[in-house]
């Protein structure tokens, strides 16, 4: 995995991590306590993370505004989850996500959209 692509898969893990909490926000400290289980607990989340970063390169979480930082928690805003439903393909058809236009930052989103059931 190269720099560019683990720095991806982290911060796509800190979106997955805030999307699964309470109102979508923690502190700092109940992020890296979620981020230690899951990096050490086995492949399955490292290749699953992997496997998201690269239908999204360039992923810049904070730059785009899909986490926003407070002093003492942080928040996934609408525009994260969304950007996570639509690149898990979650309650989004799979012509709705080959179809996706790219985000401002550029990125392709859905440009390896897996075929339907």
């Amino acid at each position: 995995m190269v720099a560019s692509e683990s720095l991806v898969s982290f911060q796509l893990s800190i979106l997955k991590i805030l999307d699964g909490q309470t109102e979508g926000r923690a502190s700092l400290e109940v992020i890296k306590q979620h981020l230690a289980i899951l990096y050490t607990s086995g492949q399955e989340w490292t290749g699953r993370m992997r496997r998201l970063a690269e239908r999204a390169p360039g992923l810049d979480i904070f730059g785009q505004k899909l986490v926003v930082r407070e002093p003492d928690v942080w928040n996934i805003t609408e525009e994260g989850r969304s950007f996570l439903a639509i690149l898990e393909g979650r309650g989004v058809a799979t012509e709705d996500i080959a179809q996706a236009e790219p985000s401002p930052a550029g990125l392709m989103i859905g440009a390896r959209a897996r075929p339907g059931p």
